[in-house]
């Protein structure tokens, strides 16, 4: 995937996740789980946290040095845990600012890339002959992805509660 296709995919789904969460009200992003027990707001939060270690990533790569790419998904999940009790009691208002922050912190990374850097797959040897390109689309737009199906389907729950009640 080259640097342009990479950054229009990353944008083609962070468009598809602010529409999928730009009309909610603070009570709807706060008050009903969407995930297990997050709200809106955590999952966003939750993007914001591992996008801003993809951001770190990137710089790492830009400098020669492979991402961690090897965490098991016993680490994932005790790292979503400890994500989701540092971020649960913040403002909606910071998690927002900090998801659009970290999403503008990689778009300009991404910018700054030679296209070799991102297409390489022998280049990084910590990715395991994957190239940066496609370990930043699953950390960015793929993460995206996954989330706004989270939301869309909360969503759509909502939508027949309430048809459903009234």
């Amino acid at each position: 995937m080259t640097k342009v296709e990479l950054i229009q995919t990353i944008e083609r789904e962070w468009e598809a996740l602010q529409a999928a969460v730009g009309d909610l009200t603070e009570a709807q992003l706060t008050a009903i789980p969407v995930v297990g027990e997050w709200t809106v707001k955590d999952v966003l939060a939750h993007i914001a946290v591992w996008a801003s270690r993809l951001v770190t990533d990137v710089f790492k790569a830009e400098r020669g040095v492979a991402p961690n790419a090897s965490l098991t998904p016993a680490q994932v999940d005790a790292l979503n845990e400890q994500f989701y009790r540092e971020q649960k009691d913040r403002p909606v208002e910071r998690v927002l600012e900090d998801l659009h922050g970290v999403h503008l912190m990689l778009l300009n990374r991404l910018e700054e890339l030679p296209d070799n850097v991102l297409s390489d797959p022998h280049r990084h040897k910590g990715l395991k002959g994957q190239a940066l390109s496609a370990y930043v689309a699953e950390d960015s737009a793929e993460h995206y992805r996954e989330h706004t199906a989270d939301i869309l389907a909360w969503r759509q729950r909502l939508g027949h509660q309430r048809t459903d009640n009234g």
